[in-house]
């Protein structure tokens, strides 16, 4: 089993968001939202430039971890955990959901609907895996972890860009 260091295991689990017994990429994916939270509008555009290395880190960091976590669940929480685990994309790597988390919120308003708006159709989009981004998981290594979360999360900014614009001002 490899080892990660500690600064790989606190970017690759999100501060260890992605060892929640239950929904750790749900977790991740709102932890997200109140970071991304707290960076005041004005500082957002340049997310769009931050966000590229740290996809390309999440890919390498992804791949470092595949073999570094079990996958077998406590049996405190195993009725609640997805049963379908693979040791290819273990559940406590959680860098995927930031990214692509990332990727939606910086399409929003920094309003309360528009952070909600965002989590809720990145996870609806990172768990049914619609539009060809269920193919985009089976890449090999950190790649098939990072490619369908950043799919999910550019698919999530082009939906809430066209409903906001269609929005009334009053609602944005």
């Amino acid at each position: 089993m490899k080892k990660l260091s500690w600064p790989e295991w606190a970017v690759v689990t999100l501060f260890g968001s992605g060892h929640s017994p239950v929904a750790p990429a749900t977790v991740a994916s709102a932890l997200t939202c109140v970071i991304l939270w707290f960076i005041p509008p004005a500082l957002r555009w340049p997310g769009w430039f931050f966000v590229v290395p740290v996809f390309f880190l999440g890919v390498w960091l992804s791949s470092r971890a595949i073999g570094a976590f079990r996958v077998d669940t406590d049996p405190r929480y195993a009725a609640l955990r997805r049963r379908d685990q693979k040791s290819d994309d273990p559940d406590p790597v959680v860098i995927d959901e930031f990214v692509g988390q990332w990727i939606t919120l910086l399409a929003v308003p920094h309003t309360l609907l528009g952070f909600a708006a965002a989590f809720v159709v990145f996870r609806v989009l990172d768990i049914l895996k619609p539009l060809g981004i269920k193919a985009l998981q089976d890449a090999r290594g950190g790649w098939g972890i990072m490619l369908d979360d950043l799919a999910a999360g550019l698919w999530g900014a082009v939906l809430l860009v066209i409903v906001f614009k269609v929005l009334p001002p009053f609602l944005r």
